[in-house]
């Protein structure tokens, strides 16, 4: 249950899972997280009037005092200090002017200002929403409709389109916990991203979003105890969850709304097959396998690598394209591998580094002239996002050329990556 507090009323051991300020304006790194500090506690009450806590997930000793007062909304405070507010918007002003000047980024010519970032999450949010609409429609056995889910994708192409890398690095400020659904837009979301990187047509990157998004729903049909399952899965167990390739097959082409996008059940129904022939339903290999259905396998592989698992911790970004490449002409076509190696950088957006300065800082956006040189936000110590001064560094940039990455956080082997990139 989730629950809109004061945050006077927050104590240490809450779960939050929502503040009522933009993320560039937190001073945290995660937009979910459990208080844990005094010093969280403070930043909590400097930053904001109100959050959202997760009740369930909060510590039982946190809820003991727990008091639920009125609060204004967010969006009607005002702030009455004019030398605050001036001295804000002169800030803003400045970062703005800065951020203009940048050169190579994968972003619209035009800034996208925190409003427009807003817009960007509120279209996440959407899409989650309508995802977990259709598969609780699903799961009860009730008539579905297309037509919100389609809305949905090509909101989030358009998204891609004005500036894939604040798409791809607010996907990635997810909690450790994850619906099928919130999983299954964070697939769509990077499918499309690399898509457009691969200059494909508008229809054909909407069939793979929406591809994406349906990719797992015959997982609805797995039996519940196997999807949490930690032991060895015996051969039984383990075709019982690679049948949910056909259930999602069939659910395709039962809906008739769906049949304008006759390569959907192809896509789906072949997101698992490997280049080697080692993948399932069907062990098709190299070239059979349809091209589209290569293009989910990849996506689809890294999200999950990147996203913990009962039965596993998440990887590192940088880990996960490590391990995709050392799979390349082996589970996956080598051509694709490069480039979607290419289309994120050796660093992606979201992805934790530490700078030669020792300081840490999280990348949020990639420098396509050189991969190893993204743009990265500074972070303060304990790993929370500075609120003050320059705290945006593009590594590209001539006044920056002596700060470089010198390792990401759960480093892996980079070299091979590197010089990857820069071969780009």
């Amino acid at each position: 249950m989730k629950k809109t507090i004061a945050t006077e009323h927050v104590r240490i051991g809450m779960r939050i899972v929502e503040l009522d300020v933009n993320w560039l304006e937190s001073p945290f790194w995660r937009r979910a997280f459990t208080v844990k500090t005094e010093e969280e506690l403070i930043k909590l009450n400097r930053a904001c009037k109100q959050v959202v806590i997760d009740v369930e997930a909060s510590a039982r000793h946190s809820l003991t005092h727990f008091r639920s007062t009125p609060v204004e909304p967010a969006k009607a405070r005002k702030k009455t200090d004019n030398t605050e507010k001036k001295t804000s918007e002169k800030a803003q002003q400045a970062e703005n002017d800065a951020l203009k000047n940048r050169k190579g980024l994968i972003a619209a010519p035009e800034l996208l200002n925190r409003k427009e970032l807003q817009v960007i999450e509120s279209n996440i949010a959407v899409c989650v929403g309508e995802v977990k609409d259709l598969f609780t429609r699903v799961s009860d056995g009730n008539r579905v409709s297309f037509k919100k889910l389609t809305e949905a994708v090509h909101r989030l192409m358009d998204d891609a389109l004005n500036d894939a890398a604040s798409l791809l690095l607010l996907s990635r400020l997810k909690e450790k916990e994850q619906s099928l659904a919130e999983k299954s837009a964070n697939v769509c979301i990077l499918t499309i991203a690399f898509a457009q990187y691969l200059e494909l047509d508008q229809h054909t990157i909407y069939l793979l979003g929406m591809a994406a998004l349906l990719h797992d729903i015959g997982m609805l049909k797995v039996p519940n105890y196997l999807l949490s399952y930690k032991g060895k899965l015996n051969r039984a167990q383990r075709q019982a969850i690679e049948y949910h390739v056909i259930e999602g097959m069939s659910f395709v082409g039962l809906h008739n709304e769906l049949s304008t996008l006759p390569q959907l059940k192809e896509i789906i129904g072949n997101h698992h097959e490997r280049y080697d022939g080692s993948g399932y339903p069907r062990g098709i290999k190299g070239e059979n396998i349809p091209y589209l259905a290569q293009i989910l396998g990849i996506t689809s592989t890294y999200e999950a690598m990147t996203r913990e698992r009962f039965y596993s911790d998440a990887s590192n970004p940088t880990q996960a394209l490590s391990r995709i490449y050392s799979w390349r002409a082996k589970l996956f076509d080598s051509r694709l591998v490069t480039r979607f190696i290419k289309a994120l950088g050796v660093y992606p957006p979201g992805c934790m580094v530490e700078l030669m300065n020792g300081r840490m800082a999280v990348v949020t956006m990639i420098n396509p002239e050189n991969r190893t040189r993204p743009v990265v936000r500074v972070l303060k110590s304990g790993g929370q996002l500075s609120a003050n001064g320059n705290i945006e560094l593009d590594l590209m940039a001539p006044e920056y050329a002596h700060i470089s990455i010198t390792r990401t956080l759960d480093e892996n082997n980079l070299q091979d990556l590197e010089k990857l990139a820069s071969s780009a």
